[in-house]
């Protein structure tokens, strides 16, 4: 596809991934806030099927992102591009898949142990710690991505910068919430996290409308100072 589509499609993928992964919150919110979380899950089993179907198709669409830009990223620097489609492609998509079944394995397991064994606790415990990782995996493929956004200019750098100094709140929220400094999906954590998935959306506002500013030059970044936002690709 050319670079203007492919910048739309991403758009678009951005916005699918991110309304998926806030319907999961809201449709887990019931089982994650419970005292005994498989025995509200075998209540509530359509909820955890929900949940797991949505954090599916956010895996998915956010995956598909880096296959969609990689012909794009890789004039810029093939081995970043390579490493995000690594990264963002294919471990980050892992960890998605394993946090699926580990909400569909909930309701199941409530016939298999007894009500307050602390399994229900520890297992719910897993699948938190594997979001905890896939946190730490998204934040290094962000890095890549806008890396490779600052440095060719395709995107205004105003953005990629934005998503460069939203990063490491990102990150500082994901491992305060593995040490039990703030709560899991608390206030304090959506605060710190809130910077990134603003600028998420408006970089896939701005990919949608106006596409990429450029189109950029292989094996070379243009430096800061080159003004771009006179051409938009078609």
């Amino acid at each position: 596809m050319s670079a203007r589509r492919a910048a739309r499609v991403a758009g678009v993928l951005y916005i699918v991934g991110t309304v998926a992964g806030v319907l999961s919150k809201v449709s887990s919110s019931s089982v994650t806030g419970a005292a005994d979380p498989l025995s509200e899950a075998a209540k509530h089993s359509n909820a955890a099927a929900t949940t797991a179907l949505l954090v599916l198709l956010m895996g998915m669409s956010l995956a598909f992102i880096p296959v969609v830009l990689f012909p794009v990223l890789r004039r810029i620097d093939e081995t970043l591009a390579i490493g995000y489609l690594i990264v963002r492609g294919a471990i980050e998509t892992t960890c998605y898949v394993l946090i699926a079944v580990g909400w569909l394995l909930l309701a199941p397991l409530h016939g298999l142990v007894a009500a307050g064994s602390g399994t229900a606790s520890a297992h719910l415990t897993d699948v938190l710690t594997a979001n905890g990782v896939l946190a730490l995996v998204f934040c290094l493929g962000a890095v890549m991505f806008y890396v490779l956004l600052y440095r060719s200019g395709i995107v205004p750098r105003w953005i990629a910068g934005w998503g460069l100094a939203a990063i490491p709140l990102y990150l500082a929220a994901d491992l305060l919430g593995m040490y039990g400094a703030v709560g899991i999906d608390s206030t304090a954590q959506s605060l710190l996290f809130a910077p990134l998935a603003i600028q998420e959306m408006v970089l896939a506002v701005w990919l949608i409308a106006r596409g990429f500013l450029h189109t950029p030059t292989p094996g070379r970044a243009e430096t800061p100072s080159r003004p771009s936002r006179h051409a938009v690709i078609a």
